[in-house]
């Protein structure tokens, strides 16, 4: 943002040299980066932060003048003379698109004289940077300029139907705009159309065909709010930028729009001639409601170290146009202007506060307590899932949560329900949020393989975004993708929920997946009746070298479930006895069922259960099949005798026989 120091005085009075101007703007945040003599004038370049679009405008700036030094601000007049003839006599405006168009103003001027605009208001603009052209396009970039509000002129003769529409554009649809710049324009941009065709982008630029020349006489003179994102996206697909967008991008004060129409009208009047129309057209959407925000002295005092007194708060705030409601005790009722919504905690207050008061007032040394935050439960459980996938010589990656709508993409292990496609993609081909980690773990393996690394060890820890009623369901999920067997990434597994403290017994059963897993390679893992992931051999399909296997597991679920907290057990002094056991049960007896029976037996001296064997062949029934597993004893205060641990495997033997028709092989 360039200002010009002699045009800034206009609003406020100060007795400071353009060096110490810049520093007392550098010092509340509007870094001065650079000052130029130009003429009798210095055109200072300030930095404005995006969050800052008040301050696009000589007033804003001035404002921040008057809160550092002191003085009172100056408002540029707005009176002017109008005639009898009302101005829906002259257009009619239609505002299609409310969301994208809150305000819309219009105001008619009859009769003008185009020519040259007053020799210091081109001297002004030149100082800034700006060309004059002529009267009117000068007066509507002197206001944008003085006021932060873009406004443009359209040539009233040149409109069809005396009609203004505010509407999105259609399909085929071209504009030449004022640079020249010939474009085509699609169904998701906002236009300023007349009956006819489009006249301009609404927000970034006027169209050739309206443009005020030499001939122009009557004009409609616009100054509206346009929502930010739709003008940043339209500009960005375009390819064409302005003073206007720039500003529009940022958001502009949707209660400034009829001052600066009227400032516009008032110099127009003044340096143009011509009648004005009575009335203006003003169609608005909503109503601007200002936050009220309460700030507590001892807040302040916490936060910035230093106590600092309720009057000089008040005053600060005060100097900021910021509506001081109430003063009571240690509070400070306020109400936010409208050119702030940026403003809308305690905490922006107390940082408006110090900014203001002078970072440089504020002693290195101060009585801020500093206190370490525990990390929640969800952080500990990610970190403990961290280090051991690290510890296991795995990579972590992380991929893009937008994704295409391939086939592979559209996997969703979680849900029926299809995946959620973003209204207003950034880019065509990445148009959808994703279901499922392990389409993005497939491509990066696919990249490695590509560039030479056919071997990769890989996991990611993010989140998935399923279809619910009203809003997404973010899920957290664990993938991992490694070139390894099914049985070596499934003891990855069983020994990260032993890690994890998580002691309820998981169930493996058969799962079909063809985009992702290989027929009859992969499993799903339960805990009861809850699904906690799926597991599985990578497809043919998908074209890899290697034989990789791959696995989602809930996140959620790891979080809820788990026991971090470690606790101290004696090892036992005394030796454990083993028992080898193999037994025949029917093909639909699983082997959590089987370890769920041995376990609830409750044997005495039982510690543990390992299965190492399956077996079926001739020696073994039809239907049925050979389980083998051991089985292990141990007492804490002595060595067990032999006896004892046969009466103990009979119990378990006993169990197996009557809870499963278990029967022992021999």
């Amino acid at each position: 943002m360039k200002i010009s120091y002699n045009w800034l005085k206009e609003y406020v009075n100060f007795y400071l040299s353009p060096e110490e101007l810049a520093d007392k703007l550098t010092n509340v945040g509007l870094v001065v980066a650079d000052i130029q003599t130009v003429d009798d004038d210095f055109c200072m370049e300030v930095e404005v932060t995006s969050n800052r679009p008040d301050c696009l405008g000589f007033i804003g700036i001035a404002r921040e003048v008057v809160a550092a030094v002191g003085g009172s601000l100056h408002f540029p007049e707005t009176d002017y003379k109008t005639t009898n003839k009302e101005i829906s006599k002259f257009i009619n405006v239609v505002v299609e698109d409310s969301m994208l168009c809150p305000r819309y103003t219009a105001r008619v001027v009859q009769h003008i004289n185009l020519g040259p605009s007053p020799e210091w208001m081109q001297k002004r603009l030149k100082c800034i940077g700006l060309r004059p052209v002529n009267n009117i396009v000068d007066i509507t970039n002197y206001v944008m300029m003085e006021t932060g509000q873009p406004l443009h002129a359209f040539d009233l003769d040149k409109l069809s139907d005396k009609k203004i529409v505010v509407r999105k554009a259609m399909s085929g649809e071209e504009i030449v705009a004022i640079n020249g710049a010939r474009r085509a324009l699609f169904h998701d941009m906002l236009v300023i159309a007349d009956s006819k065709r489009p006249i301009a982008i609404a927000g970034i630029m006027g169209g050739k065909e309206t443009e005020v020349c030499d001939s122009t006489r009557n004009i409609l003179l616009e100054c509206a709010q346009f929502e930010p994102r739709q003008v940043r996206r339209t500009s960005k697909t375009l390819g064409i930028t302005s003073d206007s967008s720039y500003r529009f991008e940022r958001g502009v004060d949707t209660e400034g729009v009829d001052f600066a129409s009227r400032r516009a009208v008032k110099l127009i009047k003044e340096y143009a001639g011509g009648e004005v129309a009575n009335g203006v057209i003003d169609i608005r959407s909503r109503k601007h409601a200002a936050s009220k925000i309460t700030l507590r002295m001892e807040r302040l005092h916490k936060v910035l170290g230093i106590e600092i007194k309720r009057d000089v708060a008040s005053d600060i705030l005060k100097r900021l146009q910021f509506n001081v409601l109430n003063e009571v005790d240690d509070f400070i009722d306020v109400e936010v202007p409208s050119f702030r919504e940026e403003i809308y905690r305690e905490i922006d207050l107390i940082e408006e506060i110090a900014r203001i008061y002078g970072f440089n007032n504020i002693p290195t040394k101060t009585s801020i307590s500093v206190r370490g935050s525990v990390k929640s439960k969800y952080e500990v459980v990610e970190d403990c899932i961290r280090q051991f996938l690290i510890g296991m010589g795995f990579y972590e990656v992380k991929t893009f949560s937008i994704v295409d709508t391939s086939p592979l993409q559209s996997v969703n292990l979680w849900s029926d329900k299809s995946g959620i496609d973003i209204a207003n993609p950034l880019r065509q081909e990445e148009s959808r949020l994703r279901t499922c980690l392990l389409p993005s773990l497939i491509n990066a393996k696919r990249y490695n393989e590509n560039h030479g690394i056919e071997q990769v060890r890989i996991f990611e820890i993010a989140k998935v975004y399923l279809a619910g009623d009203k809003l997404p369901q973010e899920k957290t999920c664990l993938s991992i993708l490694a070139d390894t067997d099914f049985f070596t990434l499934k003891g990855i597994v069983s020994a990260l929920l032993l890690n994890l403290g998580i002691s309820s017994r998981c169930e493996w059963t058969v799962f079909s997946e063809l985009r992702l897993f290989a027929d009859e390679r992969a499993a799903r893992i339960q805990s009861g009746n809850i699904t906690i992931g799926y597991i599985g051999e990578a497809s043919k399909e998908l074209g890899f070298k290697t034989s990789p296997c791959m696995v989602e597991l809930d996140m959620d679920y790891f979080v809820e479930s788990s026991n971090i907290s470690k606790k101290y057990q004696a090892l036992s002094q005394y030796p454990h006895v083993l028992r080898d056991l193999a037994i025949i049960v029917d093909e639909e007896v699983t082997w959590v069922s089987i370890e769920k029976c041995v376990m609830s037996a409750k044997a005495s001296f039982l510690k543990e259960i390992n299965f190492f064997d399956v077996y079926r062949g001739k020696q073994i029934p039809s239907g049925k099949k050979s389980i083998a597993f051991n089985i292990c004893f141990q007492a804490a205060d002595r060595t067990l005798k032999s006896e004892e641990v046969d009466a103990a495997q009979q119990i378990v033997l006993d169990a197996l026989y009557k809870t499963l028709g278990a029967e022992l092989r021999k």
